[in-house]
């Protein structure tokens, strides 16, 4: 996943020609609330974990092709970072 930061649309945002959208689950379960998708080609992308932060904003993390990556939105963007290989378990 291309990492830098990005112009958030209510919910989605776009990598490229990638739309990626933050999505809420409709019932509570033992997964995170948030998961993130991709659309056209559709594709679940990874449940969000939330990350407590003393900075402003909202911070997760998500694994993505056996990589791990940092999201963080503020306002009107979100910035993702990629945190290196996920470990095994």
């Amino acid at each position: 996943m291309q990492t830098g930061t990005y112009k958030l649309l209510k919910d989605s945002f776009f990598i490229g020609n990638r739309k990626l959208v933050i999505k809420k689950r409709k019932k509570k379960t033992s997964k995170p609330e948030l998961y993130l998708i991709q659309l056209s080609p559709f594709e679940y992308v990874s449940s969000l974990f939330p990350v407590p932060t003393t900075s402003p904003g909202e911070e997760f993390t998500f694994d993505f092709q056996n990589r791990l990556y940092a999201l963080r939105k503020i306002k009107n963007q979100v910035e993702v970072v990629e945190l290196g290989e996920t470990p095994e378990p």
